[in-house]
């Protein structure tokens, strides 16, 4: 590898890790960590693969069918890749950008000035301030916003690499043994709430397109590049994950596994690094979160404006987005990850079939096992989704002789029951389109086939 395309490598794959590294899911890992006790390690495993390698994938993917989210969803059906997208502006228009807003009032401003959190409507008021400059900054272009992320970034990964050698050097405390079942599926479901998957299937054709813009033009070169900035991605975000895990398993002794997640991260940063580290993370969270909103309500409002071929405006988009965020935002982050876990179910096995399919094209024989296995990823994630609001005592149905059959399936009790039904819809699809003697991907164009 030569010097030029080395630092190609990290370029790239430091934009990958900025997008997928949101400030909004430093929440988790902590979280995880302080109930999985002396288990960290499996926690890191399940934190890994769903958090990490999975939104990575998404990248690979997008790559191997041509840069695109349409290129990608277009053998499933042609509408596909607009009802992906329309769940997608919504799981991120109504889930996303409140989670974040409300990650940064919560972690962010009261981190920063605790006495705030205890008066009365400083979330509503603080949200309502946090939007409205959302809403000034989308409607009032500038690149102050790319300006201050390409310098926050950094700066927020140097004080959490202070604050994870901290833990590593000077430990608060030590991991306990908790008598925990299933810290594995505790930490790979709990990944799914970064909604990385999600978000990597939409924005990945631009890292694509970096890579383009750099010269790797041809399919080769271009997924060699790939998997090296992603091995940057990957090892960054491992580090920061894992080190965050890892602290909040040295702090089982001194918080509870049912604190606020918001307070349980701001809580083991100053007592690992005290209130000096403590208020510079508190201010780079609320930084981060920002610019982070800032793009994600930007991209949102352009994709709407386009699917609707003008017909809904730039900044009604904007205007709703930022509403919305407030209004969602003010039941606090703790209720907004409670009530999303469910709807995570839903999109997250459409979503990781999807990246798999995209990236490994090559060894799927037609579009048939790709309608198949998006099929049946929908149908168990409908039923996942059906059943976890059940137990939140949200929906009240009964799932009758379903959940006996659903208990059959391998792996149920891993939280992927979507694996095995997904690779036999794969398997029927593409032995029904064989023998139908049709064209192995007709709506893909001849070149994409190549």
């Amino acid at each position: 590898m030569s010097k030029h395309e080395l630092k190609n490598s990290i370029i790239i794959g430091f934009a990958l890790f900025a997008v997928f590294f949101g400030a909004g899911n430093l929440i988790f890992p902590p979280a995880i960590g302080i109930v999985s006790g002396t288990h960290w390690v499996t926690a890191i495993a399940g934190l890994t693969l769903s958090a990490i390698l999975l939104p990575i994938i998404t990248v690979f993917a997008i790559s191997n069918m041509g840069g695109e989210t349409e290129h990608l969803c277009r053998p499933v059906a042609p509408w596909f890749s607009f009802v992906y997208l329309v769940f997608f502006v919504l799981f991120v228009g109504f889930l996303g950008v409140p989670r974040q807003g409300g990650t940064a009032i919560e972690s962010g401003l009261f981190g920063l000035f605790p006495a705030l959190r205890e008066m009365k409507l400083s979330l509503f008021f603080g949200l309502v301030v946090y939007f409205s400059i959302v809403f000034y900054l989308n409607c009032n272009p500038t690149k102050i916003v790319d300006r201050v992320g390409s310098i926050l970034t950094p700066f927020l990964l140097v004080i959490l690499l202070y604050i994870i050698f901290m833990s590593v050097v000077r430990p608060i405390g030590v991991p306990l043994e908790n008598g925990m079942e299933g810290t594995f599926t505790n930490a790979f479901l709990t990944g799914y709430q970064t909604g990385d998957v999600v978000v990597g299937i939409v924005v990945a054709s631009m890292f694509v397109a970096s890579i383009r813009d750099h010269g790797y033009t041809e399919k080769k070169s271009m997924m060699r590049m790939t998997f090296q900035a992603a091995v940057v991605a990957f090892l960054g975000l491992l580090l920061v994950y894992g080190g965050l895990l890892y602290l909040g398993a040295t702090g089982a002794k001194h918080f509870s596994p049912d604190m606020d997640q918001t307070d349980l991260l701001i809580s083991l940063v100053k007592m690992s690094v005290g209130s000096i580290g403590s208020s510079a993370l508190s201010v780079a969270i609320f930084l981060a979160c920002l610019t982070t909103t800032t793009g994600i309500v930007s991209s949102m409002a352009n994709m709407v404006f386009r699917m609707s071929k003008g017909k809904i405006p730039y900044k009604l988009v904007v205007a709703l987005s930022c509403l919305i965020g407030v209004a969602v935002g003010t039941i606090g982050v703790s209720a907004i990850v409670k009530i999303s876990f469910p709807t995570f179910f839903l999109i997250y096995p459409v979503s990781i079939v999807l990246a798999f399919l995209g990236a490994f094209k090559r060894f799927v024989p037609n579009h048939g096992g790709w309608k198949g296995a998006v099929l049946m990823a929908a149908v168990i994630g409908v039923y996942d989704a059906i059943a976890a609001f059940n137990d939140m005592g949200t929906l009240h149905i009964s799932m009758g002789p379903l959940e006996t059959l659903y208990k059959m399936i391998p792996l149920s009790g891993y939280g992927i029951a979507w694996l095995i039904p997904s690779l036999v819809g794969l398997v029927v699809g593409c032995l029904v389109v064989k023998a139908g003697h049709g064209p192995a991907y007709p709506m893909i164009p001849d070149e994409e086939n190549a």
